[in-house]
């Protein structure tokens, strides 16, 4: 018979008003575990929606940062690329300088070509001049040689002639020494003009290839010329472009500016909205929180509801899991401080073959499980009698999505067998399915029911700290009306499910472990 049947009517109503009564409470719990579900929902898409606009918020912040940069760079790039236009102009100028200097040059070597020219037909009038002079010497010295004879054949006759040929003897011999000077002087002069042209011969060659030089290098100069006048005027369109390019930096430079501007207002705006979101959020969230003052008004009347059933199987669970956690104590096989310590250490290695006694390790990857799973000194000793009480309450509640217990930083060092499947290394699977060995601090809706009873503070603290800590700010000795304290809430999961969760508080040789956790859906 439930709590409520046993109590007598009240204020002298007749019998059928507490059936009346029985009916209008399970009606206010329906309403309540309505409100707080859709209280859940709406805090759950407003805290996605506040993920969102932290995405928004970091995207405009790089949009913001990149712009920055990016206005920054222009700014470099449009004082470099003024640099640039007065490097390509100063660049232009000196092209026609030197330009002009190519046009002296091309004068120069012209002239210069003119006057090698010149040089080399009077050289070739010169040498002309040598032969013919050799030529003319060449007749003298024909002459003087004939007349050399002629003096002779004049001396023979002479001496013919006897006396009266004397005379004429001395004529002959001084016409013969005169021819023989002038063939002598023929000789000489035909050696000094020989000489001469020998010492022209290498001025001549070296005048032809000078007049090959000048005419090549006129040739040179030329092209230089060409290719000064082509560079100058690319010079002065590169000029004219980079001077447009240095303008257009300009212009980008400002739309920068002005698109930073804009971020900063949308930054602004969105971080606006985020407080909003953040502002909803914690409305929707106090309108679940109302819910469990109504829940501590509903357990004073058992109406036979799925909140009083899960009541009476929490506290249940929790003074069967306190007698399977003090058994390994009790025994020696571990200290209450071991227990009680709150260490733990990742599951890693050679170690997951460990839970292979739960379920299919065999796609665990060596670096471990992702969420990461954890071990404690007293785990191996009792998480399989742990599941087992777990279990039987499920197959006591069918209604019931899970019945566990947590520490009070919300690890759970066992679970239902319904959520120990085998590994199958799919996140979305594995994160649904396999909740063995893991911390339960997604949501500090759980790590709110760990700690509760413990004051603000403990709440307040950190996901993961160790016992000494929790010491420090609130008492975790028990205490008679301990075990009568209990926490209703609604929160989403971390598989996005809408699940109501019951806690009670835990206690291990008079120290607060934990809590009982017992859950239910409530979707739909």
């Amino acid at each position: 018979m439930s709590e409520f049947a046993q109590r007598p009517a009240l204020d002298g109503t007749r019998p059928g008003a507490a059936d009346q009564l029985g009916r209008d409470l399970a009606g206010l719990e329906k309403v309540i575990n309505h409100s707080a579900a859709g209280a859940a929902r709406t805090s759950v898409r407003v805290q996605t929606l506040a993920r969102e606009i932290d995405q928004i918020l970091a995207g405009t912040r790089s949009m913001q940062e990149t712009l920055d940069d990016l206005g920054g760079n222009i700014s470099l790039s449009a004082i470099a690329t003024e640099e640039a236009a007065e490097s390509t102009r100063r660049m232009a100028d000196q092209t026609n300088q030197g330009r002009q200097e190519s046009d002296q040059a091309v004068a120069t070597v012209r002239h210069l070509q003119q006057q090698t020219t010149v040089t080399a037909e009077r050289l070739e009038s010169l040498l002309g001049h040598i032969v013919k002079v050799n030529e003319v010497s060449q007749v003298i010295g024909e002459i003087a040689d004939r007349t050399g004879m002629l003096s002779l054949n004049a001396a023979i006759e002479a001496a013919h002639a006897g006396a009266a040929g004397r005379g004429f003897a001395v004529v002959a011999e001084e016409v013969r020494k005169l021819a023989d000077r002038t063939s002598l002087q023929t000789q000489e002069i035909a050696t000094l003009l020989e000489a001469i042209r020998k010492d022209l011969d290498p001025a001549r060659e070296a005048m032809e290839q000078s007049l090959g030089l000048a005419a090549t290098t006129r040739t040179q100069v030329e092209a230089v010329e060409k290719r000064l006048s082509e560079i100058a005027d690319l010079a002065e369109s590169t000029a004219g472009n980079v001077s447009s390019l240095a303008r257009t930096a300009t212009e980008e430079q400002e739309a920068a500016q002005t698109l930073v501007e804009a971020s900063g207002r949308l930054l602004e705006s969105t971080g606006t909205l985020k407080s909003a979101a953040e502002a909803v959020a914690q409305d929707a969230f106090a309108v679940t929180s109302l819910t469990e003052e109504g829940h501590r008004h509903l357990a004073a009347y058992d109406t036979g509801s799925l909140f009083h059933r899960a009541l009476g199987l929490a506290r249940d669970l929790a003074t069967t899991s306190a007698t399977i956690l003090e058994g390994p104590v009790q025994d020696g096989r571990i200290s209450a401080e071991q227990l009680l310590a709150l260490d733990y250490t990742e599951i890693r290695g050679s170690e997951i073959q460990s839970l292979s006694r739960f379920f299919n390790v065999l796609r665990v990857p060596p670096e471990g499980f992702t969420p990461p799973k954890f071990r404690t000194a007293y785990d191996g000793l009792v998480d399989r009698t742990l599941q087992e009480a777990f279990d039987r309450v499920l197959e006591q509640e069918p209604r019931l999505t899970f019945a566990l217990i947590i520490d009070l930083n919300s690890y759970g060092p066992s679970h239902n067998k319904a959520f120990a499947k085998d590994w199958t290394g799919q996140p979305d699977k594995d994160l649904a399915g396999n909740r063995v060995k893991r911390f339960f601090t997604d949501n500090r809706v759980l790590v709110r029911g760990a700690r509760h009873g413990l004051g603000e503070a403990a709440e307040a603290l950190p996901d993961r700290v160790d016992r000494a800590t929790f010491q420090r700010v609130a008492d975790l000795s028990e205490k008679a009306a301990s075990r009568q304290e209990f926490l209703v809430q609604t929160y989403a999961r971390d598989t996005g499910a809408i699940i109501t969760v019951l806690t009670v508080p835990l206690f291990v040789r008079g120290q607060r472990y934990g809590v009982s956790l017992l859950g239910w859906s409530s979707d739909g």
